[in-house]
């Protein structure tokens, strides 16, 4: 009867399913930035927008250095333009801690200049900005359309606190 008992207790035992593994280790968010753009502000051909970066997570990151702009025309297309560093305003990349809720500014600057009639002026309907190299940017509606002339040139500033 003995014998009989222990082999029921075995194959019962057969029967039941392991343990689950255990659950995976909460995952780190990745920090939340969100940028947008402020309004053109247009006097004798020289433009300027305002570019703010937005803490919208629970944890302070570090920034250092400048947004990466992408323009696009109305139809979608990349436009081939440069942007550089060299606006009067720029403070040059240094690193900066935004705690959740803060924010930095950064500008864009050009000039509606055309300086010939052999090529055509830019037109940017779209911007896809980066809060820095290597992150993934972000697709901005700038409100407005942004007349770049045809110089191909625009500057950005470096992160800055906002004042």
């Amino acid at each position: 009867m003995r014998v009989a008992l222990v082999a029921v207790a075995l194959l019962l035992s057969a029967c039941t399913s392991a343990p689950p593994p255990p659950p995976p280790p909460p995952s780190v968010p990745e920090p939340c930035m969100k940028v947008t753009t402020g309004i053109v502000d247009a006097a004798l051909g020289f433009r300027q927008m305002g570019l703010e970066l937005a803490n919208c997570g629970g944890k302070p990151f570090e920034v250092n250095g400048y947004p990466v702009v992408k323009f696009f025309d109305a139809e979608g297309n990349l436009l081939d333009l440069t942007v550089g560093h060299s606006a009067t305003d720029d403070p040059g990349a240094k690193p900066l801690t935004i705690k959740p809720g803060e924010r930095l500014v950064s500008h864009l600057s050009w000039r509606n200049t055309v300086t010939g009639i052999d090529r055509v002026p830019y037109t940017a309907t779209a911007l896809e900005i980066a809060p820095l190299e290597g992150v993934p940017g972000q697709k901005i509606d700038p409100r407005t359309t942004l007349d770049l002339g045809n110089t191909s040139r625009v500057d950005v500033t470096a992160w800055m606190p906002r004042t």
